[in-house]
């Protein structure tokens, strides 16, 4: 017997064998215009969701969300895809997305939207007269654009309330845009340099995914792999090798470690 019944429970009684291999979501990061986005899209079968319109260089399969759209509408498009691709039966080996780093900035817009959509921040951003009153336009207060000059920020909120705001605006649209291509999802993102103290007189620094506060541990917990590319004298490099100078590690027993040349069949095999 492999399994024993204790209620409405079926409980295991032998070990199971691994059901995936390849890592099933990835984030690639390395500093801006190093080559990320020119070497992931030369996955075969793949499409390149580009939110930072940085692809016009490159021949792949791409997807721009429309022309003008801010961040609000871009994230619903996002889903729009996402459904689309869903009910297509995952037709493309590799989905990329370029950049989540953009997508973070653009969570702050968004997690504003929504929050000003709540019972709490029914009153933030909104239109006001000159005595500080909310002005009132068929029974409803008027909410504030962007382009307004008194237009804030959720992240201006007190005690950094906001953040949760926009960082769970980011958390949603990554967990939409997980799992789409039906061997793996990358996230491209940028990296910053950041000094944590002084040693011996000189400065310590340490590579950071470029995204915002608690999110630079938060997602690389989520994903399956995270590796740092750099290009070294001409050749694209990747590093699975976590450490104070590249951030990396991986769940995929056959790169755990890998520093070297990057060569995807020795990636996904």
């Amino acid at each position: 017997m492999s399994e024993q019944q204790s209620g409405g429970i079926i409980l295991p009684t032998i070990p199971r064998k691994p059901t995936a291999v390849n890592a099933r979501d990835m984030i690639i990061s390395g500093k801006p215009k190093c080559g990320k986005t020119t070497v992931c899209a030369e996955l075969p079968n793949s499409l390149l969701l580009d939110v930072e319109n940085g692809s016009a260089f490159i021949e792949s399969m791409v997807m721009t969300p429309p022309e003008g759209s801010g961040p609000v509408k871009k994230f619903k498009w996002l889903k729009e895809v996402a459904k689309s691709i869903v009910d297509a039966g995952r037709p493309y080996d590799y989905v990329i997305v370029d950049t989540l780093s953009q997508l973070d900035e653009d969570a702050t817009f968004v997690g504003t939207f929504n929050y000003m959509n709540t019972i709490l921040g029914k009153e933030f951003n909104r239109k006001r007269d000159d005595k500080g009153n909310l002005v009132f336009e068929n029974g409803k207060t008027i909410m504030l654009t962007p382009s307004d000059p008194n237009y804030q920020n959720v992240i201006t909120l007190p005690n950094g309330a906001g953040y949760y705001h926009s960082r769970s605006a980011l958390l949603d649209i990554f967990e939409t845009l997980r799992y789409l291509g039906r061997v793996c999802t990358i996230f491209i993102c940028h990296i910053t340099d950041k000094m944590i103290g002084e040693k011996n007189g000189e400065q310590v620094m340490v590579k950071d995914l470029a995204l915002t506060g608690k999110l630079q541990s938060i997602v690389p917990r989520l994903v399956d792999s995270i590796a740092t590319v750099w290009n070294e004298d001409g050749k694209m490099m990747i590093s699975f090798d976590g450490n104070s100078d590249k951030i990396g590690g991986i769940r995929a027993k056959h790169t755990i470690g890998y520093v070297g040349e990057l060569q995807w069949n020795k990636i996904f095999i």
